[in-house]
Protein backbone atom coordinates (compact mmCIF):
# COMPACT_ATOMS: atom_id res chain seq x y z
CA UNK A 1 0.00 0.00 0.00
CA UNK A 2 1.41 3.38 -0.96
CA UNK A 3 1.84 6.32 1.38
CA UNK A 4 -0.83 8.30 -0.47
CA UNK A 5 -3.43 5.54 -0.02
CA UNK A 6 -2.47 5.06 3.62
CA UNK A 7 -3.01 8.76 4.35
CA UNK A 8 -6.64 8.42 3.20
CA UNK A 9 -7.42 5.89 5.94
CA UNK A 10 -8.99 7.43 9.06
CA UNK A 11 -7.26 4.98 11.38
CA UNK A 12 -3.81 6.07 10.15
CA UNK A 13 -4.65 9.73 10.63
CA UNK A 14 -6.07 8.95 14.06
CA UNK A 15 -2.69 7.47 15.03
CA UNK A 16 -0.58 10.30 13.57
CA UNK A 17 -2.58 13.02 15.36
CA UNK A 18 -1.87 12.01 18.96
CA UNK A 19 1.78 11.26 18.13
CA UNK A 20 2.24 14.81 16.83
CA UNK A 21 0.42 16.17 19.88
CA UNK A 22 2.70 14.23 22.20
CA UNK A 23 5.81 15.40 20.33
CA UNK A 24 4.59 19.00 20.54
CA UNK A 25 3.99 18.73 24.28
CA UNK A 26 7.36 17.07 24.84
CA UNK A 27 9.18 19.65 22.76
CA UNK A 28 7.61 22.41 24.85
CA UNK A 29 8.79 20.73 28.01
CA UNK A 30 12.25 19.36 27.17
CA UNK A 31 13.70 21.39 24.27
CA UNK A 32 15.24 24.59 25.57
CA UNK A 33 16.69 27.47 23.55
CA UNK A 34 20.43 27.21 23.05
CA UNK A 35 23.02 28.81 20.84
CA UNK A 36 21.94 26.52 17.98
CA UNK A 37 18.15 26.75 18.35
CA UNK A 38 16.40 30.04 19.00
CA UNK A 39 13.25 30.32 21.09
CA UNK A 40 11.28 31.45 18.03
CA UNK A 41 12.29 28.35 16.07
CA UNK A 42 11.27 26.05 18.92
CA UNK A 43 7.91 27.84 19.26
CA UNK A 44 7.39 27.51 15.51
CA UNK A 45 8.12 23.79 15.50
CA UNK A 46 5.84 23.25 18.49
CA UNK A 47 3.07 25.16 16.74
CA UNK A 48 3.61 23.15 13.57
CA UNK A 49 3.29 19.88 15.48
CA UNK A 50 0.09 21.07 17.19
CA UNK A 51 -1.31 22.17 13.82
CA UNK A 52 -0.52 18.84 12.17
CA UNK A 53 -2.12 17.06 15.11
CA UNK A 54 -5.34 19.05 14.89
CA UNK A 55 -5.49 18.71 11.11
CA UNK A 56 -4.98 14.93 11.21
CA UNK A 57 -7.64 14.44 13.86
CA UNK A 58 -10.18 16.60 12.02
CA UNK A 59 -9.44 14.87 8.70
CA UNK A 60 -9.89 11.45 10.29
CA UNK A 61 -13.28 12.50 11.69
CA UNK A 62 -14.32 13.80 8.28
CA UNK A 63 -13.16 10.67 6.45
CA UNK A 64 -14.92 8.39 8.95
CA UNK A 65 -18.22 10.14 8.29
CA UNK A 66 -17.95 9.93 4.51
CA UNK A 67 -19.32 6.81 2.77
CA UNK A 68 -16.65 4.65 1.15
CA UNK A 69 -16.51 4.04 -2.59
CA UNK A 70 -18.32 0.90 -3.68
CA UNK A 71 -20.72 0.78 -0.76
CA UNK A 72 -24.39 1.57 -0.83
CA UNK A 73 -26.00 3.73 1.81
CA UNK A 74 -27.90 1.72 4.39
CA UNK A 75 -31.64 2.28 4.54
CA UNK A 76 -32.86 3.09 8.03
CA UNK A 77 -36.10 1.37 9.10
CA UNK A 78 -39.06 3.60 8.33
CA UNK A 79 -37.10 5.97 6.09
CA UNK A 80 -38.22 6.76 2.57
CA UNK A 81 -40.86 4.92 0.55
Amino acid sequence: MTFRNRMKEPSTLMRIGPVCMALGLLSERFVHPSSHLSADFIDGMTGLLFGVSIACLLMSIRLKGRPRAGTTPRMEPGAGI
